[in-house]
């Protein structure tokens, strides 16, 4: 009960707000004048940029989503071999996944700067470019740029759901597979894609949301420019909303239209994984035996291929193998750690020679003043305190909530439990960002915009489905037996939940925590809406941060010492449990 109140005020109450307000006219004020039919919407459908912004949704989904989980893919695997530097690399993944999107896309749009940033100097240095490219200020490679930056943030996720799919595939079968005969390429076609299939059905229908969803990478790196060159509906509506149009009735159609869309992909994978589920119960079994028990029984014949398979290339590979993995794990490990290392870099150096030509990539002289100077700039301890307190309270608020709610749907059939689930899976997929008009109305109607209360419920609601989800699925591993011999001992339900069963399930709830926590640490839309009041000390890290983003110049060295000032604790945290992260994911969403 308390989770689906804290659903329906947050969530499901804004969505109804939004699509009210598509059908009514509104000032720019934002003063309602009455019922405007289909009205708002007729205007949307005029609006010239409206074409444009739909193909770029869809260019922007298809094409993120298909690239990410094609190099996720190869990626898990070269993870899921064993070599020297494994963990090394593992990290260097976990920095851009850890990292807040905004502050990622801040460092990308210093990369990608038209005139003299580090990448066109790169280029010119090599003698790949005669002149500069505007990489997000031309509209003929924005789209192309955020869209690039697009695949690099969301590769690490992708890689690392797929990754603890791979860690659940029984080991027996590959070495029947092995004296079978099989050689790489098969094995990989024949076994390890289809049973990993439902890895990356939840891969893809996550990665689809997030993508859709995604806000800061377009926002920060075009700069929230006038033009629609590389507007996702999100973005364009969040525009109409509270930059341009100031029209809150269009801004809500666009909505609304948005939240159909998601629902149409959560229809689409309730679809996905039932079927699978079918499929995977009735046929793996007697696919396996079929395939590589019965040539295992009827023949050594098996052993002869397996050695002819192997031959020159693969005595090769064996030989070069404990150099060449490590070496491409550096390489990769080099590439994702890249843009950080720029960050970090640039913090040391004064505005004019971060722009200075020929390009100095080091700094010739480190100035260590800007790590002083970056807290009298702005009011950055207030930023860090206020990001603090809404990160604990909700990620407290979400665990108080949620462990209880996905412990009695994991041990009890109750009437409405799955339906209850559905909900939880739908509002996974809904962002705020998605409804973060009807948000706004919804909080300004209770005096709720700029409080601390409104963010931390947002953040709370937002990121419980998540953690009920997961640790639901770590619940239901829990043999019966177990509570049964706690319940002989006197022990009620509560008292089970806390003393045996929260123990059992350590890796989803440190999962949960870590996601949560990490989540709210770096939420930018909502909190760019909902808790901007700089005069009186009222913004989150994220936001605040970005006041060194000016129209004319932006002061990188400062903006990039608040971002590393904000990054590093919760890599530091992120990589603390990566053994637990792989488990949870395992366990929970993936299992």
């Amino acid at each position: 009960m308390p989770a689906v109140i804290l659903i329906v005020l947050v969530i499901l109450v804004p969505i109804v707000i939004m699509v009210q307000t598509s059908f009514t006219t509104i000032d720019s004020s934002g003063v309602a004048q009455g019922f405007a039919g289909f009205a708002n919407y007729r205007r949307l459908f005029a609006e010239p940029a409206l074409g444009q912004v739909i193909l770029n949704t869809f260019v922007w989904v298809i094409v993120v989503v298909g690239g990410s989980i094609g190099i996720s893919l190869a990626l898990a695997q070269f993870l899921n071999k064993r070599f020297r530097g494994r963990l090394l690399v593992r990290w260097a993944l976990i920095v851009p996944w850890a990292a807040a999107l905004v502050m990622s896309a801040t460092v990308w749009r210093y990369i990608l700067q038209g005139s003299n940033g580090i990448l066109n100097r790169l280029l010119m240095d090599l003698g790949l470019l005669s002149e500069p490219i505007g990489w997000y200020q031309d509209p003929r490679f924005s789209f192309v740029s955020v869209i690039a930056v697009g695949i690099i943030v969301t590769i690490p996720f992708t890689t690392y759901v797929i990754l603890a799919g791979l860690q659940t595939l029984p080991e027996d079968v590959y070495e029947a597979a092995k004296i079978d005969g099989a050689g790489a390429s098969r094995i990989y076609w024949s076994i390890t894609f289809p049973l990993l299939r439902p890895s990356l059905v939840i891969a893809t229908i996550l990665v689809v949301v997030s993508v859709f969803n995604s806000f800061p990478v377009i926002w920060v790196i075009t700069g929230g420019n006038t033009g629609n060159a590389a507007d996702t509906t999100i973005t364009w509506a969040y525009k109409i909303a509270f930059r341009q149009q100031l029209d809150a009735g269009e801004a809500a159609a666009l909505s609304v239209l948005n939240v159909i869309f998601l629902c149409v992909v959560i229809f689409f994978y309730f679809r996905a994984v039932n079927s699978e589920r079918r499929r995977d119960r009735d046929s793996r079994l007697q696919v396996l035996l079929g395939r590589f028990v019965a040539p295992i029984a009827g023949t050594l014949q098996p052993r002869a291929r397996r050695r002819v398979s192997s031959g020159r290339l693969g005595r090769g590979w064996r030989a070069v193998r404990p150099v060449a993995m490590p070496f491409f794990g550096l390489l990769i490990a080099l590439f994702f750690l890249a843009p950080y290392i720029v960050m970090f870099l640039s913090s040391f150096k004064t505005g004019a020679e971060l722009f200075s030509s020929p390009a100095d990539y080091l700094p010739t002289t480190w100035v260590w003043q800007n790590w002083i100077e970056v807290w009298t700039r702005i009011d950055l301890l207030t930023y860090i305190k206020n990001s603090l307190i809404i990160a604990v309270i909700s990620t407290a608020l979400v665990l108080l909530v949620s462990v209880p709610a996905a412990y009695y749907t994991a041990r009890h059939r109750f009437t409405g439990r799955g339906p209850f689930m559905r909900l939880v899976l739908v509002t996974q997929v809904i962002a705020p960002v998605a409804v973060v008009v009807g948000l706004f109305q919804e909080f300004l109607w209770v005096d709720g915009v700029n409080e601390y209360w409104s963010i931390i419920l947002t953040n709370a609601a937002f990121n419980l489905a998540f953690s009920t989800w997961i640790l639901s699925g770590q619940f239901e591993s829990i043999p019966f037996d177990i509570e049964e011999a706690a319940k002989l001992d006197g022990l009620g339900d509560f008292r089970i939940m806390l003393r045996i069963a929260l123990p059992l399930v350590r890796p989803g709830l440190v999962t949960a925590v870590v996601f949560s926590f990490i989540q709210v640490w770096n939420e930018f839309p909502v909190a760019l809406t909902l808790f901007n009041n700089p005069s009186e000390g009222l913004q989150t890290l994220p936001v605040g941060i970005q006041q060194f983003v000016g129209l004319q110049s932006t002061e990188y060295q400062f903006l990039f010492v608040a971002s590393l000032i904000a990054i590093v604790p919760v890599v530091i945290l992120f990589a603390s449990i990566e053994k637990y992260l792989i488990g949870g994911l395992t366990a929970g969403a993936v299992k």
